[in-house]
């Protein structure tokens, strides 16, 4: 009977079973920050990379194929040191007529897996206006997937108008 209650109020190994009990949600919480900080960082050179093909490509009153391929590797550097081949990207060329009417002048994409053709807000575009839109995709997978999926696909545009003309043309060579 004395041993029992000298057993119970013994308390040597209360920090060691505290530890045990603790460490494991710590270790969660620690890698779940280091996906979370990950897929943010992930998502801010995604918008990075959509912003600077708009504006390389809207700084040029014409495009030729070889200036799209540098501007579409210029976007993938950006998302340098997450792995190019999740990334997608897309420049399009949108221009409204006199009466409003706003059509699709030409688009260029490389590595872009998403459904759907690109688009422009509705009443984004007025009477004899252009503007070049270029979207950015990646598909970010996650380290551990404790915390986040263990795959998700960020998506982000930027519209620019063009700078030093009306409209940015495409050549054909």
């Amino acid at each position: 009977m004395r041993l029992a209650k000298a057993w119970r109020r013994c308390e040597r190994g209360a920090a060691a079973i505290e530890f045990a009990m603790a460490a494991p949600l710590l270790i969660v919480f620690h890698l779940g920050t280091v996906e979370v900080v990950q897929a943010l960082e992930a998502h801010r050179r995604i918008a990075h990379v959509a912003g600077a093909l708009a504006d390389l490509t809207a700084q040029e009153q014409s495009v030729s194929p070889g200036d799209l391929n540098d501007i579409l590797a210029a976007g993938a550097l950006l998302v340098t040191p997450f792995s190019t081949s999740q990334l997608g990207e897309r420049i399009t060329s949108f221009t409204a007529d006199a009466n409003g009417v706003v059509k699709q002048d030409w688009s260029v994409s490389q590595n872009w897996t998403l459904a759907g053709d690109p688009s422009l807000p509705a009443g984004y575009l007025q009477a004899n206006e252009s503007v070049i839109v270029a979207d950015a995709s990646y598909t970010f997978a996650s380290l551990f997937g404790m915390v986040l999926p263990k795959s998700m696909t960020m998506l982000k545009h930027a519209y620019l108008r063009p700078r030093i003309s009306t409209q940015v043309t495409r050549a054909t060579s």
